[in-house]
């Protein structure tokens, strides 16, 4: 059963957690796709047509829209220029075309701890560092 399936709150939660991860993404340049990534997950749970590789593929879908929105505004407000990511434009089209290309190769658990590890790499050098 999914998580929201029988709610007639689906349509509020999805919006919530939609309008949550934006927040975080253009706050933060990151953090919304790990929030779209949480309920994707909690919502096709048990959805045996839908597997976590789906739903990392979904979320980073999602957190190109959400970054596109920010980045216009960043733009716009005079926060970074297209100038300054032009160092790093090739390498990451590169490394994400890469990375999509291991999605597939890549079992889900070494995926999800991969994941993981990240996560709380991040979480601790956000902490720790000066």
């Amino acid at each position: 059963m999914k998580l929201f399936s029988k709610s007639h709150f689906a349509p509020a939660v999805l919006l919530l957690f939609g309008f949550l991860a934006g927040m975080a993404n253009g706050l933060f340049g990151m953090g919304g796709g790990i929030l779209v990534f949480f309920l994707l997950r909690h919502i096709y749970a048990d959805d045996p047509a839908v597997s976590t590789k789906d739903v990392f593929a979904s979320t980073v879908l999602c957190v190109l829209i959400m970054s596109l929105s920010s980045v216009f505004l960043y733009c716009r407000d005079g926060y970074v220029s297209f100038g300054d990511a032009v160092p790093f434009l090739a390498p990451a089209v590169l490394g994400g075309a890469v990375g999509a290309f291991l999605l597939d190769k890549i079992d889900t658990k070494w995926l999800k701890k991969i994941f993981a590890v990240l996560m709380l790499y991040g979480g601790f050098s956000l902490i720790f560092r000066k």
